[in-house]
């Protein structure tokens, strides 16, 4: 499992801005979504603007990281900063059960078998090393 003394970056740095919270909720071990405070929606990528109603105000709310692969690919091969996923590895997007409208991308932990495009997966939070640094990740395992 996370833990977050294990994580030696400032979330700041790993963000442009608008999903800083992300990373934030991350390092404190849960997933959390950007929603408008406005009309409710949820957005991801996060944004400054919702486009639905015109509001600058959001909250940010956990979400349990469970749903279904909506897609996947095995990498064979490894390149630039990925050191800590050895190959082959598997990327998975994954559509989330609670919040339908976003999918989030990880990596895909433990057993392939039973690997396809619908198959239920839960999330974890935990910790890889990039370039470097030990940043917050989200993968996923087969239920």
């Amino acid at each position: 499992m996370y833990e977050a003394s294990s994580v030696t970056v400032d979330p700041a740095t790993l963000t442009s801005g608008a999903d800083q919270a992300y990373f934030e909720g991350l390092m404190n071990g849960e997933v959390r979504l950007q929603s408008c405070k406005g009309c409710g929606k949820h957005h991801w990528p996060a944004v400054f603007h919702c486009p639905e109603c015109g509001s600058w105000d959001h909250d940010w709310r956990p979400v349990s990281p469970e749903g279904t692969i909506y897609s996947w690919t095995r990498t064979w091969h490894s390149f630039g900063g990925l050191d800590a996923f050895n190959a082959p590895f598997v990327s998975v997007v994954v559509t989330l059960s609670q919040v339908p409208s976003v999918r989030l991308l990880g990596l895909l932990q433990g057993d392939k078998e039973g690997l396809t495009i619908g198959a239920p997966v839960v999330g974890a939070v935990h910790s890889v090393e990039f370039q470097g640094r030990t940043i917050p990740a989200l993968s996923w395992s087969l239920v």
